[in-house]
């Protein structure tokens, strides 16, 4: 009895500590649809580096698959999701001296205005990788690694 009382304590505490994420999240998407005429939200995620982004991905009304990022003072920065490199395609681009021994996720990102792709990995040292890629073309654009 006491280890449920202590799950739904848990579970109650998680919920109220992500409400307001949530809320930002359908904030983002609403700007979204209203800023660059998506249709349909597919996807949303956030990215958390020099500043907070949401990442909406969704169709237009030519149903287009599109990706944009809304910042924290919402500003919007939008790209046809065919003007990227594909998620399937990011590996491809990973160009390290040091091997991935685990890749933990890859991610949209955004720095300097720039719309990335972020590589986490962990090499043979251990050590946590972040690798950036531009989204538009490939082209390296930092790692940092701790």
């Amino acid at each position: 009895m006491i280890a449920i009382i202590i799950l739904w304590q848990v579970i109650s505490i998680y919920q109220t500590a992500m409400s307001p994420v949530k809320k930002e999240m359908e904030h983002a998407a609403e700007i979204a649809k209203q800023e660059t005429n998506l249709m349909t939200v597919d996807q949303i995620s956030t990215y958390n580096g020099t500043n907070a982004y949401i990442i909406v991905q969704g169709t237009n009304e030519e149903n287009e698959e599109m990706v944009v990022w809304v910042d924290e003072n919402k500003e919007v920065v939008l790209t046809r999701a065919e003007d990227g490199i594909p998620k399937e395609e990011v590996l491809n681009y990973l160009q390290t001296d040091r091997e991935p021994k685990e890749i933990i996720s890859v991610t949209l990102a955004m720095e300097k205005n720039t719309p990335l792709w972020e590589i986490k990995f962990k090499d043979s040292n251990n050590q946590y990788n972040f690798h950036y890629i531009k989204y538009d073309n490939g082209e390296y654009f930092q790692r940092i690694i701790f």
